[in-house]
């Protein structure tokens, strides 16, 4: 028996096929879709999210300035980890307009990206400066966050006030612990 060195038609024309198929596949891949972002529908308006979480929690930070309301204690530590964390987490809230039609003008300006950005990094600084119980950093990220509310209120609420506001002002914002 001799072995031929020659290959069948069959065997080439399989061969030939599977380089056919192969090839149409090469050129059929499709590049994968981009993830769809969910539609996110803002329930509050962001006026509210400002004065309700923004404002009060940095009222939380700024009050640790204050040698008489400086952090003492772990909790004192994890309340101002809270504050810090909810005002991050705001600046990204902000983003989603709510019912109001202002809602919709203010997230439609892209400065207003910006200064939703600004807060967020702002309030990132607090968390680090509270994650190492750093006073001084903290201090200085409750300056962002004014630099970055006040610039904010400049363009798009204007009539609102430029400092931060004394306990007969506000009393609700200097409560303490001590007060709960």
């Amino acid at each position: 028996s001799h072995k031929s060195s020659c290959v069948s038609p069959r065997r080439v024309l399989g061969l030939g096929g599977a380089v056919i198929v192969l090839a149409g596949c090469t050129t059929a891949v499709e590049k994968p879709a981009a993830p769809v972002q969910p539609a996110f529908t803002g329930v509050v308006p962001i006026n509210d999210i400002m004065v309700d979480v923004v404002d009060h929690n940095a009222h939380i930070i700024w009050n640790a300035a204050d040698p008489k309301r400086a952090p003492k204690t772990d909790q004192d530590w994890h309340n101002l980890e809270y504050a810090a964390t909810t005002i991050a987490v705001a600046g990204n809230m902000i983003l989603i307009p709510g019912p109001p039609k202002d809602d919709q003008v203010w997230t439609s300006d892209p400065a207003w990206r910006q200064f939703a950005e600004d807060e967020t990094k702002a309030a990132l600084k607090a968390v680090q400066a509270v994650d190492h119980h750093d006073l001084k950093a903290l201090s200085a990220a409750g300056d962002d966050i004014v630099v970055a509310c006040e610039a904010c209120h400049k363009k798009f609420k204007p009539a609102l006030p430029g400092h931060v506001a004394k306990p007969n002002e506000q009393p609700e914002h200097y409560h303490t612990a001590a007060d709960e």
